[in-house]
């Protein structure tokens, strides 16, 4: 569904992204990995049409982003930057609620089925408990799954998610990507997220894709990048890589 072919991207007179040609299917969680700096944030942006490429293209369903209209790209496209804008006093329905604006303006009238789809949002990330809260009054990871209701409400196909496990600890951290590949299987969407933890990377995602200096560095299957010679490639330290015992899944240890 994306297509990103030779895609550049400069911010004062340096190139911090590029060039870069990547491919992201529906269906899949693809995880965003690689050290600060590396890319990764600049890359969902291009992916979100929130920056245009310096040189190259990024296309969405063949179309370069830049040619799509804002609503119509926010009916197939959801994007949650790193750092959300302030919620003021809005209760999380009312957050939520903002994901139907692509649907029908902000002069538009709210509708019986924008509530429904709110309701359902609500009830799909388990937020309903506290729906009449302000959001600031929650907790990180309330709050995550709120602005999580609002992109589903959204009803969008793909997800754009830059860094949704900041300063949430590991027991939320855990929560949010659970919740995330839950609803990519339940609902078969599509979701790009970038992620510095490799071991919750490799936990959650489908593919991953690494980036180092500006560039796409390798990509692959979790199983394919949990390799210590690999690791030390994208984070330039050494890594140690086994699996647990009565676990399936490797982890990574700093050596």
């Amino acid at each position: 569904m994306f297509e990103v072919d030779a895609a550049t991207f400069i911010a004062g007179g340096t190139r911090v992204l590029g060039p870069v040609d990547a491919a992201f299917a529906p269906g899949e969680v693809v995880g965003l990995i690689g050290h600060n700096g590396s890319g990764k944030s600049t890359l969902l942006k291009l992916l979100a049409g929130q920056q245009a490429p310096s040189s190259g293209t990024v296309r969405f369903e063949g179309v370069p982003v830049a040619d799509w209209g804002a609503r119509a790209f926010a009916r197939r496209v959801a994007y949650l930057p790193q750092h959300p804008p302030a919620t003021g006093h809005l209760t999380a329905r009312e957050l939520v609620g903002f994901g139907r604006y692509p649907w029908h303006g902000l002069l538009g009238r709210f509708t019986a089925d924008d509530r429904r789809r709110v309701d359902t949002a609500l009830r799909m990330t388990d937020t309903e408990a506290f729906a009449d809260r302000a959001v600031d009054t929650l907790s990180g990871g309330e709050r995550q799954r709120v602005w999580l209701a609002m992109l589903l409400a959204q009803e969008s196909d793909f997800l754009l998610l830059d860094e949704p496990l900041s300063a949430l600890d590991i027991a939320h951290q855990v929560e949010v990507l659970e919740l995330i590949r839950r609803l990519s299987r339940e609902l078969g969407l599509s979701v790009v997220i970038v992620l510095h933890d490799i071991n919750m990377a490799a936990r959650f995602c489908d593919q991953l894709v690494a980036m180092h200096g500006g560039g796409l560095l390798v990509r692959g299957t979790p199983g394919q990048l949990m390799d210590s010679a690999t690791l030390r490639s994208i984070y330039g330290v050494s890594m140690q890589v086994l699996t647990p015992p009565g676990q399936s899944r490797p982890v990574a240890i700093v050596d």
